[in-house]
């Protein structure tokens, strides 16, 4: 392909990027990432990877700094550096933004009660990617969650 059809592709995929609800994955394990990647993609969101709550931490405080918040955030609950009940804390105690904290999914294998996280879902590891479809549907429009 030539130069200028390149520069074209390239122009309409930034374009397209930038249309898309941007979806903040936190999650230690690159499969998980890689997974979760593709299929928000494919969903018409713009995923955004991280591998701990430190990571996730720094990209937010840039993205609302420039003016970005993303529309969910699906959280793994035990990662190194910094695990997610860490990172929910910290979140909380520091938002300033002129938004509310972005709806949050727990993504975890810890089959405990997680109501103190305060999080909008939980789904436990392995998930069904459907169920996690729904339910990030479900937050984003506020919908009621079916049982």
């Amino acid at each position: 392909m030539s130069k200028m059809v390149m520069q074209l592709i390239q122009t309409f995929e930034e374009e397209k990027s930038a249309e898309r609800p941007v979806v903040l994955v936190i999650d230690d394990q690159p499969s998980i990432l890689d997974m979760l990647s593709w299929m928000l993609h494919f969903q018409g969101y713009q995923p955004v990877c991280t591998t701990n709550g430190q990571e996730a931490l720094e990209w937010m405080k840039n993205a609302l700094h420039a003016g970005q918040c993303p529309v969910a955030i699906l959280l793994d609950l035990f990662m190194p550096v910094m695990d997610g009940t860490s990172f929910l804390t910290c979140l909380h105690a520091d938002w300033n933004a002129p938004v509310p904290v972005p709806p949050t999914i727990l993504l975890t294998v810890d089959k405990s009660n997680h109501d103190h996280l305060a999080c909008d879902g939980v789904l436990l590891k392995p998930f069904h990617i459907n169920d996690l479809c729904e339910r990030l549907r479900q937050i984003i429009r506020k919908e009621p969650v079916s049982r």
